[in-house]
């Protein structure tokens, strides 16, 4: 049976790493999914740079279907980590926006993550960890052109 060594490493480097960040964060508010906690830190960076944010650019952002993004933002607005807020231009989208709480959460988030950062770097040179985002971006549009 043929063995991806490609397919393998990103899938152990995506468990590793929920473990890692599982570990160094702890509770997170509400027993939010790293998901939930992804999408928290996109809209926090969204938020700052003053750019609305609607269900389809999260869609875009994390490669997820239509679906699964409006299970996972009615559950997060449940939980209180999001508002969908209507805009006036167009009755048919809802903005979305943080939360107080969720505000205060990706504050801590954002310190842990910067650690974690630097431990997976460690032992890594600038030039290794631009060809390692180079060659991850290159086989993500791979499969998104497969996808097509």
């Amino acid at each position: 049976m043929y063995r991806d060594p490609i397919g393998q490493r990103i899938k152990t480097l995506n468990k590793l790493m929920k473990k890692s960040m599982d570990k160094s964060m702890g509770q997170r508010p509400d027993k939010a999914t790293l998901m939930h906690s992804l999408i928290i830190g996109y809209l926090q960076d969204r938020e700052d740079s003053h750019i609305d944010t609607f269900q389809k650019d999260i869609e875009k952002e994390f490669s997820i279907n239509r679906s699964t993004t409006s299970e996972m933002l009615t559950l997060m607005s449940q939980k209180g980590m999001i508002e969908r807020i209507p805009v006036d231009y167009d009755a048919r989208l809802k903005k979305i926006i943080l939360t107080d709480q969720s505000r205060c959460f990706n504050q801590r988030l954002s310190q842990s993550m910067e650690i974690l950062h630097n431990k997976f770097k460690k032992g890594l040179t600038n030039e290794e960890i631009e060809t390692f985002i180079t060659i991850c971006d290159k086989i993500i549009e791979n499969i998104k052109n497969d996808l097509e």
